[in-house]
């Protein structure tokens, strides 16, 4: 092989070492967590790769840990068939990894020992089969589908993670190409906080969440008027004021959030739903302008939540 080509060989391994030792680290950090909620008392040593889930929710921290050896398993297999054995950072390696998994494993009930097994087997080599397809299956049933608000999260962390990925491709390339070499090292003995990609990442979903909680507040409240209307056929001077300010501050919030295509086209029908009963309720009780008013903001909702879904039809 020419040389330009070894190393240029050499900077994409060390490139793919980098990401997959991330995973392996964000998975073993996630069985850490896991070991720690069920009564372990060592010393925390993956704190740096914590993620979401929260500390004293087992559903959370058992979501956790399936995704991420579901993720690492992947990663280690492929790595694994293209440069034949598996690569560990600098200064962790795989005796020391499986050293800490069999102190963890001690430490939680039969049931969650599994999954320290099957993260043995992927460290010994055997990563190109899941040994646990059907528990991951059933844990599936048992927690229930994947929520909006799980997807949601998802969509929110893409942008972050792809900016880091590049980011730790930059860092391994930039280094290679001044001095030809790369050492991969791993975060150990340090906390979540010392993960300033993860702090800010957790900061962002933190905000996003106090601006979903306050759009589905905003959704209540206008939905609640029309009911009200429907319903009763009661309307106030002052509930047109107050419906008026909730529709705009709604038209600018709705830009902003990541609805489901279902949840849009429910929206949707249930304002056309209004739409109509109003029409008919209301005739001969209110002035025909208020009726046209109404209708008016039917449809305004109706058309906000056909933008944030092009294939609907407003």
């Amino acid at each position: 092989m020419h040389y330009q080509q070894k190393l240029l060989s050499k900077q994409s391994q060390l490139v793919d070492q980098n990401f997959s030792n991330g995973i392996m680290l964000n998975a073993l950090s996630a069985l850490e967590n896991l070991a720690i909620y069920s009564g372990y008392k060592g010393k925390t040593i993956f704190g740096y790769y914590s993620g979401y889930a929260h500390r004293n929710n087992e559903k959370e921290l058992v979501n956790a840990v399936i995704l991420q050896l579901e993720i690492f398993r992947a990663s280690h297999s492929n790595y694994s068939l293209v440069y034949s054995d598996y690569d560990f950072p600098k200064n962790l390696t795989r005796e020391e990894i499986i050293k800490y998994v069999k102190d963890w494993k001690k430490a939680v009930p039969k049931d969650l020992q599994v999954f320290y097994k099957e993260i043995l087997n992927y460290l010994q080599g055997n990563s190109n089969y899941s040994g646990i397809s059907d528990i991951l299956d059933k844990k599936r049933k048992e927690f229930g589908p994947t929520t909006e608000e799980d997807l949601s999260r998802i969509a929110r962390s893409a942008p972050y993670i792809n900016t880091n990925m590049h980011k730790q491709y930059e860092q391994v390339k930039n280094s290679y190409d001044k001095t030809g070499s790369y050492d991969i090292r791993a975060h150990l003995n340090e906390n979540p906080e010392d993960n300033i990609d993860m702090r800010d990442l957790n900061n962002y979903d933190q905000k996003l969440e106090e601006q979903n909680k306050h759009f589905k507040i905003l959704e209540k409240k206008i939905e609640s008027f029309f009911t009200n209307v429907v319903y009763t056929s009661s309307i106030k001077e002052n509930d047109f004021n107050e419906l008026k300010e909730n529709v705009e501050i709604f038209q600018n919030c709705v830009i902003e959030m990541n609805l489901g295509e279902a949840e849009i086209m429910k929206k949707i029908k249930l304002y056309r739903t209004y739409k109509e009963n109003i029409q008919k309720v209301l005739i001969g009780i209110v002035n025909s302008n208020i009726i046209d008013f109404l209708v008016d903001i039917c449809d305004r909702m109706i058309i906000y939540y056909s933008k944030r879904n092009p294939n609907s039809i407003a």
